[in-house]
């Protein structure tokens, strides 16, 4: 019976999906009007704009942690790293480094070159952005890590630190954490949750809908160089679409439609 319904389905169509109508919207068209200004606008009006965003939330008023500028070393060819990477389904209870976490964020989003006394306005990162707009964050949940205290934290990739939001002090709230993803079970003996959220205005003001595309490709691209980084540091890596969004949106204080979550990543040590 179910197959007959899908079968229906596929052959009559549904005009209602919400997919549909997001993907065409969002196509490229020369002939639309610009999303955020009258007439097109040139290089120039787009660089303006750009200076008038941040390119990372501040958190000026919270303790800083400087992350470790020395990180381990490859010892694996980028051939064995692709091809050996997999998906955890479990992680040992056990802590990983400070310098560990370091390589994977930077690696994942931080800032590789400055770009001073060049035409470029801003600092490029580790991964390919629409427009250099640069749209996420890292939000990062700390269970086990040598040398950092457990809580949440926000990575600054312009100065490779965290900002300590909320730190256990005796109140851990993994259990919350965990209760936030469709198989809490994978998550309870991480060492780290990494939310990425999007802060959408930053690349939708210059792309409209399409930068909701862009976005979503960015942190696909984020992702992926967190799972590499991890597995060469032989340490294991579970990408996670299945999370209630709200709950962790609520949880990271995001209002959900400015700012809300498009990712989730949870690192520690492989299971023996």
């Amino acid at each position: 019976m179910k197959l007959e319904i899908i079968d229906e389905v596929l052959v009559a169509g549904e005009p209602q999906l919400a997919w549909e109508s997001f993907h065409e919207n969002s196509k490229v068209s020369r002939f639309e009007r610009h999303p955020t200004f009258v007439l097109h606008p040139s290089d120039h009006t787009i660089v303006r704009a750009m200076s008038r965003l941040r390119t990372v939330k501040p958190y000026r008023d919270r303790e800083r942690v400087e992350l470790p500028a020395a990180w381990p070393r490859s010892t694996t060819s980028l051939d064995d790293v692709v091809l050996g990477r997999e998906t955890a389904r479990s992680f040992a209870p056990e802590p990983i480094g400070l310098d560990q976490l370091a390589k994977v964020l930077h690696m994942s989003y931080g800032v590789t070159r400055d770009n001073e006394d060049t035409i470029f306005p801003r600092p490029f990162r580790a991964i390919p952005s629409g427009g250099a707009l640069y749209p996420l964050e890292l939000y990062v949940h700390v269970r086990r890590v040598n040398d950092l205290a457990p809580g949440l934290y926000h990575y600054d990739p312009e100065d490779g630190s965290l900002d300590a939001l909320r730190l256990a002090e005796g109140a851990d709230d993994s259990e919350q954490v965990d209760a936030m993803l469709m198989q809490p079970e994978l998550a309870c003996n991480c060492a780290v949750t990494i939310f990425v959220s999007a802060v959408f205005f930053r690349s939708t003001f210059k792309y409209g809908d399409r930068g909701y595309r862009f976005i979503l490709l960015e942190a696909g691209h984020l992702a992926q160089n967190a799972v590499l980084t991890a597995r060469e540091l032989g340490l294991a890596c579970a990408p996670i679409g299945g999370y209630a969004d709200r709950d962790v949106d609520q949880y990271l204080r995001f209002d959900g439609l400015s700012e809300s979550t498009v990712y989730v990543l949870l690192i520690g040590q492989a299971a023996k």
